[in-house]
């Protein structure tokens, strides 16, 4: 039976579904929380109770969303009168942690709240799928969006922030959404995709324009940093508006569209927060952090647009103050890069980061699509310029940024890279359809050898340029490698290795002892355990973070140091490095 272009896609794309989801969660539950998963998980829950004081740094949909399957459900037990006798300048400190960290691990099962979370972000990672897929489709047809549906399956850095409770994949699939609905805004070129001719009709129809408002909205009330999109969609828009027959009418409606999309963002906001101006139902409880303290006179022209909202009561106290809280903190944060520390960090950090942690294969792909999409320089402002204006607009203005934590913070230009990928595969099946199946197939079997040597530890995933995973920690830890995810491989190696007892410096803010770990707490284990010095002999484990003292005064480094010029005895998820100790090292 011959497959109709409508069947062969139901295919693909349920089969994709199946095995990306697959993955996912069996990477999951096999992953401890990571540092920021304990108060997304409560930030939700506290949501739909009407409370918005946890983690204010955030808009608060995508913690709604991934709540949703806990929310309701009375066995979550949670008290939030503890919150009312602290101020909010110390609740954003490490009250907060502490708290959420006691409502997840000490009142509550952990694991049953992480893993239903988790399991709606993974619906997001197969929204984004669809939507890779739907776009290349009609881009550049079928197979070049099958090809890149499995590079997309497969990319550790999609695979791993799929599969975690935070605000940063969600803020990838939305923008990315927004995006397509605006490239579908363009006058009509050449069609190549199969599907029905209705979905396929291009320019300012009412769909597209539904769905890029959509998007927008939701990209907006997700996360804060997605405003780099705002830049990227004045200049689409417009310059979709200038190629249109009529332009005068068309940059009417693209005006309109973008007003549509700061209008509904606006009302979003605020039914987000509940239509409620405070954090919570006590009035007297709010956000201020430019009074009293230092924190305005970093970002003073913020602070000042924050007080004008506050006072007018134009968006809710806590989106105001969040977005303040979360400027003044990305002034300074300790950073890691090739073995040096840093307060503020380096300009270069994300595009090396982005080529040590990208599969060698998919370097390959985008190096292809680029050498191929400016060969053809005269059509970058069809479709090329909805890919390459919001890559540079995102990574650029990261890299004047001080805040080098983590690839996570470019995720959104994955996808879009993604695209540039299906180029080259594009450009093979169109020169010698079976020489291109046999290339793309070696490509794909040796992603899936690559990235198969960090699974089920995708958050680890280092490129075979830099010897993988293993030397990960050589060039960058945090949300790069080290998140504090390895706690339950910790337990399993004591387990299978007859280890009762170990003394542990971990960086994470997830509880050992639910594991199940009995242990000593070392200096810098954490805001959460008093350090103490271990006895010997015995076993130490240290994350990889500690290990290089990213966090720490340089008189902790220095106690550490020796461990560096050590052999491992076993590296759990390459995250947590465990050592054998006979003898004080620290003499």
């Amino acid at each position: 039976m011959k497959l109709t272009p409508r069947l062969r896609t139901v295919i693909v794309l349920v089969g994709f579904a199946v095995v990306f989801t697959g993955l996912c969660v069996k990477s999951y539950r096999q992953k401890s929380a990571t540092w920021d998963e304990p108060q997304h998980a409560l930030r939700g829950i506290l949501g739909w109770r009407g409370d918005h004081r946890m983690d204010p740094e955030h808009p608060p949909f995508l913690r709604l969303w991934a709540a949703l399957p806990v929310a309701f459900t009375p066995s979550v037990k949670l008290d939030t009168e503890l919150i009312d006798k602290v101020s909010p300048a110390d609740w954003v400190g490490n009250v907060q942690f502490q708290y959420a960290r006691h409502f997840l691990y000490k009142v509550n099962d952990a694991d049953s709240i992480l893993y239903r979370e988790r399991f709606m972000i993974v619906l997001l990672g197969v929204l984004l799928g669809c939507l890779l897929f739907a776009w290349i489709n009609e881009w550049l047809g079928f197979w070049p969006a099958v090809v890149a549906l499995m590079l997309y399956g497969l990319e550790p850095n999609i695979m791993a922030h799929a599969s975690l409770v935070t605000t940063d994949f969600g803020a990838t699939c939305f923008m990315f959404g927004t995006l397509y609905f605006l490239w579908r805004s363009a006058p009509p070129q050449k069609v190549r995709a199969t599907a029905a001719p209705r979905l396929l009709q291009r320019g300012f129809t009412i769909f597209n324009t539904v769905g890029a408002i959509t998007f927008f909205t939701l990209a907006m009330v997700s996360k804060f940093t997605t405003v780099l999109l705002i830049p990227a969609i004045i200049i689409l828009l417009a310059l979709t508006a200038y190629r249109q027959a009529n332009r005068r009418r068309a940059l009417a409606i693209a005006a309109g569209i973008f007003s549509g999309m700061l209008a509904t963002t606006w009302f979003a906001m605020w039914a987000a927060y509940g239509f409620r101006y405070a954090p919570s139902a006590n009035p007297h409880w709010l956000f201020q952090f430019q009074q009293g303290s230092p924190f305005g006179d970093h970002v003073p022209f913020i602070a000042r647009l924050a007080v004008w909202a506050d006072d007018y009561k134009l968006l809710p106290n806590a989106c105001t103050q969040g977005f303040l809280l979360g400027q003044i903190k990305a002034q300074a944060r300790g950073a890691y890069l090739f073995g040096e520390i840093s307060s503020t960090g380096w300009w270069y950090y994300f595009p090396v980061a982005f080529l040590l942690k990208t599969p060698a294969v998919l370097l390959v792909f985008i190096a292809g699509g680029l050498t191929v999409m400016f060969a053809k320089w005269r059509k970058l402002l069809n479709t090329p310029v909805y890919i390459l204006l919001p890559s540079l607009i995102i990574v650029g203005i990261s890299m004047t940024q001080k805040l080098n934590i983590g690839l996570r913070h470019i995720l959104p230009v994955y996808p879009l890279m993604l695209m540039v990928a299906a180029i080259a595969a594009a450009w093979l099946i169109r020169r010698n359809w079976r020489v291109a199946i046999g290339c793309l197939a070696a490509a794909i079997a040796l992603l899936a050898v690559e990235v198969r040597r960090a699974y089920p530890s995708p958050l680890a995933f280092f490129n075979v340029f830099v010897g993988g995973p293993q030397n990960g920690d050589k060039y960058l830890v945090d949300s790069n490698l080290d998140w504090g995810q390895e706690l339950k491989g910790l337990k399993r190696w004591m387990d299978s290795n007859e280890v009762k007892h170990i003394h542990l410096c971990y960086f994470g803010s997830a509880d050992p002892a639910y594991y199940g770990i009995q242990y000593t707490p070392l200096p810098g284990n954490g805001f959460m355990d008093a350090g103490k010095l271990p006895t010997e002999p015995g076993y130490v484990a240290i994350s990889a973070t500690n290990l290089r003292g990213v966090y720490f005064t340089e008189q902790l480094r220095q106690f550490y140091a020796p461990l560096l010029k050590q052999k491992p005895v076993r590296r759990i998820g390459y995250s947590i490095l465990i050592y054998r100790v006979d003898r004080p090292w620290w003499q």
